[in-house]
Order: structure tokens, then C-alpha cells, then sequence
């Protein structure tokens, strides 16, 4: 039963992260103004590496990190395809 809750505060961190760095970007969709790049940066590196040292609890470190890298990849895909398609949904509404 620990061990599913470090997999799920593991995610949880790394997701955090990466958010952090994609929504400091300065041609990210999600907001009108990027968020404070230095501080939301440094924000998102410390959740990355929470992420990382959560998971080398439960697997080998090295496992731990591609286990990271794989969901941050993950996350950094999906976030500019679903800003797009939530752009296109608010376009349908408004005409």
C-alpha cells in the first residue's frame, strides 16, 4: 500500500514539474501570460527532483529517472495538443 502511494506522489510531482517549466515557456497556450519564468523554473526543477527521489524509494535510481523522464516526455506532448484542442472548443462556442 506504500509503495502505490510514493507511485502516486512520484507522478504527482513529476507532473507538477513539468507544468511548472512548460507554463513559464513563453509561447505556452494554457495562459495569457507566461507564469515568472526564474521562480515557476526553479519551482518545477525542485518538483522534478522530489518526483525522482520519490520513485528511487520504490525502484533502482536509474530506473527511477527514466521512469521521470518517460512521464515528463509524456506530459510535455500532451500539453500543447490539448491546448490546441481547447483552443478549437472555445472557438466552436463563441461562433
Amino acid at each position: 500500500m506504500a509503495e502505490a502511494a510514493f507511485h502516486g506522489l512520484a507522478l504527482a510531482a513529476t507532473v507538477a514539474g513539468i507544468a511548472g517549466l512548460y507554463l513559464s515557456a513563453p509561447r505556452q497556450q494554457w495562459l495569457t501570460r507566461p507564469l515568472a519564468g526564474r521562480r515557476s523554473r526553479m519551482i518545477g526543477t525542485l518538483a522534478l527532483l522530489e518526483g525522482w527521489l520519490l520513485w528511487s524509494v520504490v525502484m533502482h535510481p536509474v530506473t527511477a529517472l527514466f521512469t521521470c523522464l518517460t512521464v515528463a516526455m509524456l506530459v510535455l506532448t500532451i500539453l500543447p495538443f490539448a491546448a490546441a484542442a481547447r483552443g478549437a472548443m472555445l472557438a466552436r462556442r463563441e461562433g
